[in-house]
């Protein structure tokens, strides 16, 4: 099942990206490459909850790109640890 977001948070310095998707809170990635992402961006993916290597599409800006999922269903109490701000 397909699942998209948000982007709502960034932490360029470590190349973290805290997506709020539409269903149960954010969804926490690490970018692999130099792919360029802003808050507002919406990002689709194939594998609902599947962790580690995925490829996601910005259809903000028709891109796509492989990264690496940490987390889903995060709550926004612990957003800054999970991004790690």
């Amino acid at each position: 099942m397909a699942r998209s977001g948000t982007v709502a948070a960034l932490n360029p310095r470590r190349g973290m990206v805290a997506i709020r998707a539409e269903d149960d809170g954010f969804t926490i990635v690490e970018l692999l490459s130099d792919w360029e992402l802003q808050v507002g961006d919406e990002i689709h993916w194939e594998n609902n909850y599947g962790l580690g290597s995925e490829v996601y599409k910005n259809r903000t800006k028709g891109s796509r790109s492989r990264v690496y999922v940490q987390n889903h269903a995060v709550g926004p109490a612990i957003l800054q640890q999970q991004l790690r701000l």
